[in-house]
């Protein structure tokens, strides 16, 4: 389907995971009006000539204070397509490390807390299912990498 260039949104975000990836740095979203919480990864749109990765750690960044270390290569790839507003969003995710915390640096406007969310009880708990799912490919993508450290060492 061909879409017409004011109709793509492209974003890019992260699963940043601490340092002994038990836990993910997640966002939480307060819809002051409706009484909810949304709690999901970081992301945002890639600004003119920034790269995706780029885009990732400075979303990342804004929206949580964290400075991370992406992993090596594009964990997925997803695309959405919202008939209320005629826009298809293109999203850019990344797997990445805390390198370090530092302190939040919103948009006017943006109501974000931030949360650390225990890998093992992240299903009950991230808001959407897009985001379930990513975590499963992120934790497949570390088991992956551990396995081929371990072989490598031995």
């Amino acid at each position: 389907m061909l879409y017409p260039a004011t109709e793509l949104v492209f974003s890019a975000g992260a699963v940043v995971f601490d340092k002994t990836h038990k836990q993910v740095l997640a966002i939480v979203h307060t819809d002051e009006l409706k009484g909810v919480e949304e709690i999901m990864f970081p992301k945002g749109r890639i600004e003119k000539g920034e790269s995706p990765e780029d885009a990732a750690v400075r979303e990342v960044r804004e929206e949580t204070g964290a400075k991370c270390a992406l992993w090596p290569g594009l964990v997925a790839l997803e695309t959405r397509y919202n008939a209320k507003i005629v826009k298809t969003k293109v999203m850019y995710w990344y797997a990445a490390t805390l390198a370090e915390m530092g302190e939040q640096q919103l948009d006017e406007g943006e109501n974000l807390s931030v949360r650390w969310v225990d890998v093992a009880r992240a299903n009950s708990i991230l808001s959407f299912e897009d985001d379930r799912e990513l975590l499963r490919v992120c934790l497949s993508a570390a088991a992956s990498v551990a396995a081929a450290s371990a072989d490598s060492c031995a």
